[in-house]
């Protein structure tokens, strides 16, 4: 065997170097693909989280708008049915219970095919 000369544990060291330095700048260009798509992701998050934000406050809005309504018109039937009873009293109550079960005969008959002259 020959003798190991310092020029050549020189040149193995600079080529382990040289190696380990290509290594290191192909992860550091990793690293800045990732950063980059990292970066890329990070603004469509907020751009969509502002979107959604948008959405949001108007579906709130037009909940808002709809519960008055319903509230509202709950109200006025709830204010017609009141008026609808204290205009009726017992006499007409009965009669109006008349004719809508007379109401309801009449249309079990025609259901039934009966043909009501004219």
């Amino acid at each position: 065997m020959g003798q190991i000369n310092s020029e050549e544990i020189l040149s193995s060291e600079i080529s382990s170097y040289e190696e380990l330095l290509a290594k290191s700048l192909q992860l550091q260009g990793r690293v800045k693909e990732t950063q980059a798509s990292l970066e890329a992701a990070y603004s469509g998050i907020i751009n969509a989280k502002h979107v959604f934000e948008e959405i949001k406050k108007e579906n709130i809005e037009e909940l808002r708008v709809f519960r008055q309504t319903v509230t509202r018109e709950a109200a006025e039937v709830t204010q017609a049915i009141k008026h609808l009873k204290s205009n009726l009293d017992a006499k007409s109550l009965s009669d109006l219970r008349e004719y809508v079960a007379l109401c309801e005969r009449l249309k079990t008959l025609q259901d039934t095919g009966f043909k009501f002259p004219v």
